[in-house]
């Protein structure tokens, strides 16, 4: 196996995407634990933290010949990442409605289930209208920041507008977010940490 001396990403992003097997296991240690770390945090399982990580390289390999265009892949893994927690928490919601429909047998399965209808399961609606309901610039500055991971000084190249500029945009938008999700109360931290976290 190749061994990479010096941890250039783009190169081993561009042998990824011939398949070559070494660089794709360069990759995965890469980011192993960071994606195993955020796993556990959100659905509290070695097991499934391991399983979102399986998930997110198994779609890396498959979608591979995509790498040398990414732009940025820290801020695209992050988002495959993040789709993948909020589908095993999904899951869950799922399974926890199927154990107290059986648990409470004096009630339909709709009482039993009626505390979660605003729960995990909504969690991406609530947040795309969290982010839906920022002005323009706002979003363009959230979302290249959090979903590209661009720095400040880039978003301000890319905009054409000043880093205070920037900084503000930022600011007044995490202010929107938290406001607007601060309503779902026991959702409220969860739903930032799964849109705001970086690995």
């Amino acid at each position: 196996m190749h061994e990479v001396k010096q941890y250039d990403e783009q190169s081993i992003l561009d042998r990824v995407a011939q398949g070559d097997a070494g660089a794709f296991e360069t990759l995965y240690l890469q980011y192993r634990d960071k994606i195993i770390y955020f796993g556990w945090k959100f659905l509290q399982s070695e097991a499934k933290a391991e399983d979102v990580l399986q998930e997110v390289f198994l779609k890396v390999w498959t979608r591979r010949e995509e790498l040398p265009q990414i732009r940025n892949f820290k801020a695209w893994l992050t988002a495959i990442t993040r789709n993948h927690i909020y589908n095993a928490l999904r899951r869950l919601s799922v399974e926890e409605k199927f154990i107290k429909e059986f648990s409470h047998k004096g009630e339909t399965a709709e009482q039993a289930a009626a505390p979660d209808k605003l729960s995990l399961i909504e969690l991406q609606t609530a947040l795309d209208k969290a982010v839906g309901a920022l002005t323009t610039q706002q979003k363009k500055v959230f979302e290249l920041s959090r979903f590209e991971g661009l720095r400040h000084e880039q978003i301000a190249e890319e905009l054409d507008i000043s880093r205070d500029t920037v900084k503000k945009h930022m600011t007044d938008a995490l202010r929107k977010v938290r406001g607007r999700m601060s309503s779902h109360k026991e959702l409220a931290h969860l739903s930032l940490l799964l849109i705001l976290f970086r690995l």
